[in-house]
């Protein structure tokens, strides 16, 4: 199932199967942090699907560009998809 609007949102409202693209990665995030999202494929642009989420609600693994990776919330709101 694919987010289908025009609005922008956090990666954190991303719903357990769903996929949407991402548009970009808030300049307010760690610039480290940020850098190492970039190299591991959140580039905007890039197809990104909500695969699992740990028990208690947090992390949330994602699948991008082919690789899974696990992300906490407060990484997530700063990932804006569409």
């Amino acid at each position: 199932m694919n987010i289908e609007t025009t609005t922008t949102l956090s990666l954190s409202h991303l719903h357990i199967g769903q996929s949407a693209t991402i548009d970009s990665i808030d300049l307010r995030l760690d610039a480290k942090v940020r850098e190492r999202l970039l190299v591991l494929g959140f580039v905007p642009g890039s197809l990104i699907s909500a695969v699992r989420r740990a028990p208690f609600g947090d992390p949330t693994e994602f699948e991008v560009r082919g690789s899974r990776i696990s992300l906490r919330k407060s990484e997530t709101q700063f990932i804006l998809i569409s």
